[in-house]
């Protein structure tokens, strides 16, 4: 390999180069799509609004006979979801009778600014639901 020097070398001078800006400066616009956003309901929102139909039809519906789908657990599963929007959104109402059934209600939904001022307060609730309460 050599033998080895130990003397310091002399830093190299950094040479710094200003940018030419360029005389012509075209301005980017990306074309723009249209119909870019999508008016197509999803299947969630198809759900929610078939469920306020049957509830604004029958006023009073028994959960398990609005939620359960004896065939399909995933079904069942998919209107729990849709059910979850409506009552986060104050559209239904879930009230339990003497006997401990759940009934489901449509209701008007609060104003903003009964929502905004505090007058209207959201309670949550947690609803455990599996594999096997569905069998």
């Amino acid at each position: 390999l050599g033998p080895m020097k130990l003397e310091p070398k002399p830093p190299k001078a950094s040479v710094s180069r200003k940018r030419r800006r360029s005389l012509k400066v075209e301005k980017v616009k990306p074309e723009e799509l249209e119909d870019s956003v999508s008016k197509e309901k999803t299947e969630t929102e198809k759900t929610i609004a078939k469920m306020f139909d049957v509830l604004k039809i029958n006023k009073k519906v028994c959960l398990e006979n609005l939620v359960l789908n004896r065939i399909s657990f995933a079904q069942t599963v998919e209107n729990l979801f849709a059910l979850s929007f409506l009552v986060k959104d104050g559209r239904v109402v879930i009230t339990v009778d003497d006997n401990g059934s759940h009934h489901v209600s449509p209701r008007n939904a609060p104003a903003a600014s009964l929502i905004t001022s505090g007058k209207v307060v959201y309670s949550h609730f947690i609803f455990r639901f599996d594999f096997n309460d569905w069998k």
